[in-house]
């Protein structure tokens, strides 16, 4: 029996760092994917070292696990947690979405020492194409968002690669700057293209005043802001580096770059 799972990235238009503080974020499925294959075997678990320990910890049975992904390692579009959980849903395919995304948080922390929260797991899991998630992690609900069309996206590498599980990672922000950002999350779900630039803008602001950001991300990022054609770009993701997003007025803006494109949540294949 083999089991395929394929996983999309995650983007995070705004609500950074709020998860684990009960607040809101309005993330959206990428089209960047993770895609596992589980071949049960009789005895043996073969495959990268770190992968077996993550499948042997959400309770995998024997098997030859094989990973192919185009999720940018380190760059904030949270490759580790597409991994964690296509884990979880190729060992248990009928678990409930929001068990998935806890097991997967579970084994992340544990196995690879990630201090994340459920942002990245259920932005996955939740993903429907044109649409973001509105996430309140107060009650771990979901609510499907249409993307206006008027909101382009494209991803900058600040070039900075970032494992999160070796940076300082402190939650106790304070509480204002999360309402704040919570708030800014809030005004989103009705923002034109130029206001959810603004408020991008200021969500890097946040970043930074939290300590996550660092001067050579907030140099691009300024840099970014003012090109012509970008309404508005902050950080993505952990911090200290990794992806930064930017909303551009047309596809022409920054040329060299694709629109990031939204996508469904994961699909799980079972071929005997």
């Amino acid at each position: 029996m083999l089991r395929r799972v394929r996983v999309p990235a995650r983007v995070n238009i705004i609500g950074e760092h709020t998860d684990y503080a009960g607040g809101l974020a309005l993330p959206f499925a990428a089209d960047y994917y993770l895609e596992l294959t589980a071949k049960r075997t009789e005895f043996d678990y073969l495959g990268d070292q770190t992968v077996i320990d993550l499948w042997r910890c959400a309770g995998g049975w024997p098997a030859e696990i094989k990973i192919q992904s185009n999720i940018p390692i380190g760059k904030g579009m949270s490759s580790s947690a597409a991994l964690c959980l296509a884990i979880v849903l190729a060992v248990n395919d009928s678990v409930d979405r929001l068990k998935a995304c806890q097991e997967a948080q579970r084994i992340e922390n544990e196995i690879l020492g990630t201090p994340c929260g459920l942002l990245d797991q259920m932005a996955m899991m939740f993903g429907e194409v044109n649409h973001a998630s509105m996430i309140d992690f107060s009650q771990l609900s979901v609510q499907s968002i249409p993307i206006p069309k008027d909101w382009k996206f494209k991803l900058v590498d600040s070039g900075i690669n970032r494992k999160l599980s070796e940076t300082e990672y402190d939650q106790t922000h304070q509480e204002i700057l999360v309402q704040q950002e919570n708030e800014r999350v809030k005004k989103s779900l009705t923002a034109s293209a130029i206001e959810l630039g603004k408020l991008l803008n200021q969500s890097h602001e946040y970043l930074t005043m939290i300590g996550v950001s660092t001067q050579e991300v907030d140099t691009l990022v300024e840099q970014l802001q003012n090109t012509e054609g970008v309404l508005g770009a902050r950080m993505m993701g952990g911090g200290f580096g990794g992806m930064i997003l930017v909303l551009v007025e047309t596809e022409l803006v920054l040329p060299d770059l694709p629109l990031v494109n939204s996508s469904n949540g994961p699909t799980i294949e079972e071929i005997l």
